[in-house]
């Protein structure tokens, strides 16, 4: 249920700021109420569901700022994970990181922009993975969901052919032993999300001009 829920949330399909009531949403998945509590209470912890006085629950609003803050804390804890992951890379990671580039470019071309996003958290996670640091991966991939969807509902220019390349870049900067590249790819990445949260401020924002940059 916590998966179905997600990406439901995470996809707009369930907006942000919609009501979430139990009752509901469990004759909607044919289920009884306690899966759906117990969904609704792991997608608090990461921060896609608040639950508000009275105990109602809604899907987390999309706040510029606060989204801007929790990309600059992501970007961090991301490039931690990088420096430690990057020794630590070998073989298989590196087939991994170009299967996830695939997926990204087929996810571009066939116009899945929700694969996209995956993919492209999908290959972050796995230099922060290489870390073998579990509090790290914790930290990050407890926020991927949150991440996913402000990129998905407010950030689909990114996932153009400039995204593409900005992910090809990090794989090609790791390959050539570049690991200032590597970070430095990583910082562009996440000053471009941080502008889109400028961008966003306004209520309503720019999601349509994005859409045509």
């Amino acid at each position: 249920m916590a998966a179905v829920l997600r990406s439901r949330i995470v996809s707009g399909v369930i907006p942000p700021g919609a009501l979430l009531r139990e009752m509901a949403l469990a004759q909607d998945l044919n289920v009884s109420a306690t899966p759906i509590r117990e969904a609704l209470g792991t997608l608090a912890s990461e921060g896609l569901v608040e639950v508000e006085t009275h105990r109602l629950k809604r899907a987390t609003p999309i706040d510029p700022d606060v989204t801007r803050d929790l990309i600059r804390v992501q970007a961090e804890l991301w490039r931690l994970g990088y420096g430690w992951g990057m020794p630590r890379i070998g073989a298989a990671e590196i087939v991994a990181l170009e299967r996830a580039i695939a997926r990204y470019r087929a996810a571009v071309e066939s116009g899945e922009y929700m694969a996209a996003v995956m993919a492209g958290l999908d290959f972050h996670t796995i230099f922060i993975k290489a870390s073998e640091s579990r509090e790290l991966l914790r930290s990050t991939l407890d926020r991927r969901g949150l991440i996913a969807r402000f990129i998905f509902l407010h950030g689909i220019a990114t996932l153009r052919e400039s995204g593409l390349r900005q992910h090809e870049a990090i794989l090609q900067a790791f390959m050539a032993g570049d690991r200032d590249g590597v970070l430095a790819c990583l910082d562009r990445m996440a000053a471009r999300l941080i502008a889109l949260c400028d961008s966003d401020a306004v209520p309503g924002g720019d999601q349509d001009q994005h859409q045509k940059d």
